[in-house]
């Protein structure tokens, strides 16, 4: 068995039987060779263009050259087999050494379309898909800075899959470019295969629901915060991007406020804040004025109320709430129809007039759910729905005091939940008038100088 033989079965013993495994063999005169790719994963318009132009070039006494494609040489049979796997086409030469890695990649791929969790009325209608040179691409079109870095890494022992983080060079925070770079170089030997597996495998798994960075499937969104000098990582096969670091309060902004004046982006940036926290307190604030018979000076009417039965009712409303937002996700578009049926049944007047809850609970359920709705933040606003309910039984059990205890918890969970060097509730705690400035009434987009 010959040399180039030898290294074509070193490949195949490597990759076994795989259908999609192509071995093109080429024969030029004095030149034999062998062009080794994955049908899947290549565009064979291409591959057809650069056996075509191996053959010229050979046929003319030249060197062998691949066109169109940019080539890469190396001696590595890993390496080489890992951009096999990668949607390359590898061209190995008799009496040559090296391994040519030639680009023809082409990965099966949905048109971009707006995400269905972050709509906004003006602005652009694109967003990322699950190609991360598509993803790229979109950065890409909205930042010609030629500072702008995309930087590319492989994760995971079997995956290898592909992590491109991007930033704008002096713009950045070198203290959080240089945090993540070490826990990239750091990161266990495990497998990558979302962006929420890297963000635990990089900060760790934690029984905190608040989530540590920010995540959006918006390149608009992620250019902006490019502007301002943060990070944003793109996990191939993935279509969501993830924006290092973050805060609470970071989660609340909306595309929204990019696209309206500064007076119109202010008074929705201020709606939408009390929207949250009523989404949060109010359900524990009403149990409490119920179970302690307080009417308040705003002479709030009170229920007649066993604690017992006055639980069930409210959990029985929040709970069909959240069935029906996951039915929703997972109901196909045909039978989607059905959902408001149920729904009208469930939280209606046959639900009324059976007992199982009342008016007063279903219109302050429906409340807080709205201010879930308008959370820009996914993640946020199902964190935020947790905790209502945990702030909601203390305050049902021990009336005043476990209302106030379900609040300092909340504010030290929030207060303990680790990111990269902003704290949680900054501007807040710390305080920062500046910063703090910025949230309500600044402008639509705050460019950070160089």
């Amino acid at each position: 068995m010959n040399t180039l033989d030898s290294r074509c079965a070193a490949i195949q013993d490597k990759l076994a039987a795989s259908f999609d495994l192509v071995f093109r063999h080429v024969h030029i005169e004095q030149t034999e060779a062998w062009a080794i790719f994955l049908s899947s994963l290549t565009d064979s318009k291409m591959i057809a263009e650069i056996i075509e132009s191996m053959v010229i070039t050979g046929s003319k006494g030249l060197s062998v050259t691949f066109y169109p494609g940019s080539v890469d040489a190396i001696t590595d049979l890993h390496k080489a087999i890992l951009q096999i796997l990668s949607g390359q086409c590898v061209v190995i030469i008799a009496g040559d050494e090296k391994y040519y890695c030639i680009e023809t990649r082409q990965y099966p791929s949905r048109q971009t379309a707006e995400p269905s969790v972050e709509k906004s009325i003006r602005g652009s209608h694109d967003g990322f898909v699950e190609n991360i040179i598509l993803n790229v691409g979109l950065l890409r079109r909205r930042i010609r800075d030629p500072r702008l870095r995309i930087i590319l890494n492989k994760e995971g022992v079997k995956t290898r899959t592909d992590i491109a983080y991007a930033y704008i060079e002096k713009l950045v925070d070198p203290d959080i470019l240089q945090d993540f770079e070490n826990r990239l170089l750091n990161l266990d030997e495990t497998e990558i295969l979302s962006e929420r597996n890297l963000c635990e495998e990089l900060y760790g798994k934690t029984m905190n629901p608040y989530p540590h960075v920010r995540y959006t499937e918006r390149p608009d969104i992620c250019s902006i915060h490019l502007l301002q000098g943060y990070l944003v990582v793109v996990v191939d096969n993935s279509p969501t991007a993830m924006i290092i670091p973050t805060t609470f309060f970071e989660q609340t902004k909306q595309i929204e406020e990019y696209t309206q004046t500064p007076l119109i982006a202010c008074f929705t940036r201020i709606i939408r804040l009390i929207g949250i926290f009523f989404s949060l307190y109010l359900i524990p604030l009403w149990i409490v004025i119920n179970v302690t018979h307080n009417p308040t000076m705003l002479a709030i009417p009170l229920l007649e109320i066993k604690p017992a039965e006055f639980a069930f009712q409210i959990l029985f409303a929040d709970i069909v709430v959240e069935w029906i937002r996951q039915a929703l996700i997972h109901t196909p578009t045909v039978l989607s129809g059905i959902m408001g049926f149920i729904a009208v049944f469930l939280l209606g007047d046959t639900a009324v007039e059976l007992g199982a809850t009342t008016k007063e609970i279903l219109a302050m359920i429906a409340l807080v759910n709205i201010g879930n709705l308008i959370t820009p933040s996914y993640e946020l606003s199902l964190a935020n729905k947790a905790f209502r309910i945990l702030i909601g039984a203390l305050s049902l059990l021990f009336g005043l005091k476990g209302f106030c205890l379900g609040i300092f918890l909340h504010i030290l969970i929030l207060m303990s939940t680790k990111t990269v060097k902003y704290p949680y509730l900054y501007p807040f705690l710390p305080f920062s008038y500046k910063a703090l400035k910025k949230i309500f009434f600044g402008s639509p987009i705050q460019i950070k100088k160089p």
